[in-house]
């Protein structure tokens, strides 16, 4: 038996599950607009390395970790990842080039639609919390703690 107030280590690795789970769907996603980016790219005849656009999204980054207490070197390190991984799909398009059938296309739409409106929908609650607690002058690591006790009462709540 456990004590009153000490979390199971298993709640949290589920918690932990379920955002890695997301974070392999989005990343698909990110992955199958690569695809299209490379479409453009080769439309246009554009280079695929735009190190202007690089840039941005590491300083987007750096941006977010100062305000929520994020570690920015892991972020950076993140995304340098994701932005190889777009690299590769555009430098690649070729195995990308076959019919996809529109009754296959017609079958996902619907789930599709709603899985982005539910992300736009996170974005925008996230961007509350964050907003909120910037208006209170939580930032930083206080931001990153908040959050954390957060999933602390939650976990506490739930077991009661």
């Amino acid at each position: 038996m456990r004590e009153e107030g000490i979390m199971e280590l298993d709640i949290i690795r589920k918690e932990l599950d379920k955002l890695g789970q997301s974070l392999d769907y989005i990343i698909l996603l990110r992955l199958s607009l690569a695809i299209l980016v490379g479409e453009v790219k080769e439309e246009q005849q554009l280079p695929i390395y735009q190190s202007a656009r690089e840039e941005k999204i590491y300083n987007s980054q750096k941006s977010f970790a100062e305000q929520t207490g994020a570690d920015s070197e892991s972020l950076v390190n993140i995304f340098r990842e994701l932005i190889a991984s777009a690299i590769r799909v555009e430098t690649n398009m070729e195995h990308y080039r076959f019919e996809v059938k529109e009754a296959d296309i017609k079958a996902i739409k619907q789930e599709l639609n709603t899985s982005n409106q539910i992300l736009s929908d996170f974005i925008s609650h996230m961007d509350s919390v964050k907003e909120i607690l910037h208006e209170n002058g939580i930032t930083g690591d206080k931001f990153l703690v908040s959050l954390s006790e957060y999933y602390k009462n939650l976990f506490n709540s739930n077991e009661s």
